[in-house]
C-alpha cells in the first residue's frame, strides 16, 4: 500500500443513504436488491445512523411476532428505518491516510467507514477497498518480470535466459569454434596467423625466433646489421655469433 494513499482516494461517492422517516420494508427490500448489508441514515446530509440488514430483519420479525402475540393489527408498513437503526458508522476525513482507517476499521469492529466533509457524508469505504488498495500491484511494482527482452532472450518454453548466460553460451560457442579443426585450418593461398597488410610476407619476429636471419639490432653489440641471426636466445649479428 502506498504510504499517501488517502480515503479521498478509494471511497465511494455514490452510497447508498436513507433517512430516518423512511419506511423500513422498503430500506430492507432496498438491502436486498442492492445486496449491501448497510445503509447510511443521514439527516440532511449529516449522518446519524446506520441500518444493517440484521436490524432490519430483527425489526420486522419482531412487528410480526408482537402483533400475532396481542392480535392487534400491526402492519409492518408502519415500522420507519429510525425504530431499527444503529449507531453511526465511524466518521473520517477525506484526507486521513487509510491506514489511519485500517486501524480504524479494527479498533471498532466495523466492516466500513464513513467519510465527512464540513458535516456531510461524502463518501464510504469498506473493508473491502481497503485491502484492496494495500494489496501488492502486479505489473508496476511487479513491472518487466518475464518481458521479452528485459532480462535476456525469452526462450520458446517460457524460461528467461540472462544476460549472464547468454555471454557464457557466446563463449561457449566461440570454444568450440577453436576446437573445430575446419576451424583451425588454413584458408589456401595464406597462413591464418597472418598479420592484416603483409600480404603473405615472412614475419620477421617469427624469424627471428626460428633462427633465420632478418635485419636489426645486435643485443650483443648494439650494430645495426641485415642479418641478425639467433643464438643462445639472442638476436645477434654474426661477428658477435662466432665468439
Amino acid at each position: 500500500m502506498r504510504t499517501d494513499t488517502t480515503v479521498r482516494d478509494v471511497m465511494h461517492r455514490e452510497f447508498l443513504g436513507v433517512s430516518e422517516s423512511d419506511s423500513l420494508p422498503e430500506a430492507a427490500a432496498l438491502l436486498v436488491d442492492e445486496e449491501t448489508n448497510c445503509l447510511v441514515v443521514v439527516r440532511g446530509g449529516e449522518p446519524v445512523g446506520r441500518l444493517e440488514s440484521r436490524d432490519a430483519l430483527d425489526a420486522l420479525l419482531d412487528a410480526t411476532g408482537a402483533a400475532g402475540a396481542s392480535g392487534a393489527e400491526t402492519d409492518p408498513a408502519d415500522f420507519t428505518v429510525g425504530d431499527a437503526m444503529g449507531p453511526p458508522l465511524p466518521a473520517v476525513s477525506p484526507d486521513d491516510s487509510l491506514a489511519a482507517v485500517e486501524e480504524r476499521l479494527v479498533a471498532e469492529g466495523a466492516d466500513r467507514v464513513v467519510a465527512v466533509a464540513d458535516g456531510e457524508a461524502v463518501g464510504v469505504v469498506t473493508d473491502g477497498d481497503a485491502l484492496a488498495a494495500g494489496a501488492p500491484r502486479t505489473g508496476a511494482g511487479a513491472d518487466g518480470f518475464g518481458d521479452e527482452g528485459a532480462a535476456g532472450d525469452l526462450r520458446s518454453k517460457g524460461t528467461v535466459l540472462s544476460t549472464a548466460a547468454a555471454a557464457d553460451s557466446d563463449a561457449e560457442r566461440g570454444a568450440e569454434a577453436t576446437m573445430d579443426p575446419e576451424a583451425t585450418r588454413p584458408a589456401a593461398g595464406g597462413s591464418r596467423d597472418e598479420p592484416a597488410g603483409t600480404d603473405g610476407d615472412a614475419d620477421p619476429v617469427a624469424e627471428a625466433a626460428s633462427g633465420a636471419s632478418t635485419q636489426g639490432v645486435c643485443e650483443n653489440c648494439g650494430a645495426l646489421v641485415p642479418d641478425l641471426v639467433t643464438a643462445n636466445g639472442q638476436a645477434v649479428c654474426p661477428n658477435c655469433r662466432e665468439i
